[in-house]
């Protein structure tokens, strides 16, 4: 009888003892899809642009192809928080594009300069590294730049890409200086890339005609002496200088009274006089702003201070930055095509103004340049504080 129920007890114990193993088992399975779905919750809510402290290992024998352990994601959701690796080049790639798209251009500079130490051949990389350029240094820097790039290994797809985007970027540039009459500007922009390549007919005339149009006679002609001298763009070029020379020196306007001037040159706007500097009203893209009339300046330009007051809107169509010079000396400046400049009754489309630190400007926001003004017949009359334009 003992025997019995000592086995029963047996039997018993067991049996409590794999019960509670199952119990405990499933528990844990629970909390464990419950840690899971967390997880994903807090992966979903990842920001894309939240990434920090990459470092890069070598996963992959393929040099070209590398696979580098690189970005880690600072995610959170409430109090959770969670890195997550971006572990392939793919996903580097594809997240400094998105960089690039968004502007953080701080960021991607950052990235860039360590990952390219390590993949300096990495032309996928490189092309992004040359994109930023052109957001963040002289575009002609930035334009020799991809032409440095045509010296290294690369596929035929992307040997065209940087050949596109040389000629998108120097075409597009100087014929929006050429239409805007910045002259200087232009000069600046195409001597760097006629080093580069001597024997580009654009270069060549964009350049001899600034040169012409700055009265710069003598660096004209030894740029056209690359060309044939009865290349019909040559002549056309030289007419600019001989127009200049035997164009009649008039002063009639000078003898105008203000009625005549009236008559000829329009409505009179009044402007704001402050010592010997004149300043007019006027409307950038519906923006009110007050500049002052520079006719020695080949481009209008707002301060720095005045552009950061605008809203993003206005500052999408980016030109690039040039060298401008300054009473200060010459300095590298942002350009940005604004739709409109409008003054009482006359109004410029597609106006290209530099952005420049003007901390010594009084009672203005920037300078009228002479790429509005060259559009219209204008006169000041200092006696009445006015101008007659149309």
């Amino acid at each position: 009888m003992n025997k019995w129920i000592s086995l029963l007890l047996l039997l018993l114990s067991v049996s409590v003892a794999l019960n509670f193993y199952l119990l405990s088992s499933t528990a844990k399975q629970n909390l464990f899809v419950q840690s899971e779905a967390e997880h994903a919750k807090v992966k979903q809510n990842t920001s894309s642009d939240a990434l920090f402290n990459w470092t890069f290992t070598d996963r992959t024998a393929n040099k070209a192809n590398p696979t580098p352990s690189a970005i880690y994601s600072d995610a959170s959701s409430d109090d959770a928080q969670l890195k997550q690796p971006v572990t392939n080049r793919a996903g580097l790639l594809a997240q400094a594009n998105l960089w690039l798209k968004e502007k953080k251009l701080l960021t991607l500079g950052a990235f860039l300069q360590d990952y390219l130490k390590q993949y300096p051949q990495d032309m996928d990389f490189l092309l992004l590294e040359a994109k930023l350029k052109v957001e963040t240094t002289l575009l002609s820097d930035a334009i020799a730049h991809y032409y440095d790039l045509l010296r290294s290994p690369m596929t035929a797809a992307q040997q065209s890409e940087i050949e596109r985007q040389i000629k998108q970027l120097s075409s597009n540039t100087i014929e929006q200086l050429k239409r805007n009459y910045s002259w200087d500007i232009l000069a600046m922009f195409v001597e760097p890339l006629l080093q580069l390549e001597p024997s580009n007919r654009l270069y060549i005339l964009s350049l001899a005609m600034a040169y012409a149009e700055l009265f710069q006679e003598a660096l004209m002609e030894n740029i056209l002496a690359s060309l044939d001298f009865d290349d019909p763009d040559a002549e056309n070029i030289r007419k600019i200088i001989l127009a200049q020379q035997v164009a009649p020196a008039s002063e009639e306007a000078d003898d105008l009274d203000a009625s005549d001037v009236t008559a000829n040159l329009g409505r009179p706007i009044p402007l704001k006089q402050f010592g010997d500097q004149y300043v007019v009203e006027a409307k950038l893209s519906s923006n009110p702003v007050a500049l002052l009339i520079d006719t020695g300046a080949s481009v209008t330009a707002i301060s720095t201070q005045y552009f950061d007051t605008l809203s993003n809107r206005y500052k999408i169509n980016y030109l690039g930055s040039f060298s401008i010079g300054t009473a200060g000396g010459r300095i590298m400046a942002r350009m940005y095509q604004f739709r409109e400049l409008t003054i009482n009754h006359v109004t410029v489309q597609n106006l290209p103004v530099v952005i420049l630190p003007m901390q010594g400007i009084e009672n203005a926001d920037g300078l009228l340049g002479m790429n509005f003004l060259r559009e219209f017949d204008f006169k000041i009359d200092q006696r009445q504080s006015v101008m007659f334009i149309k």
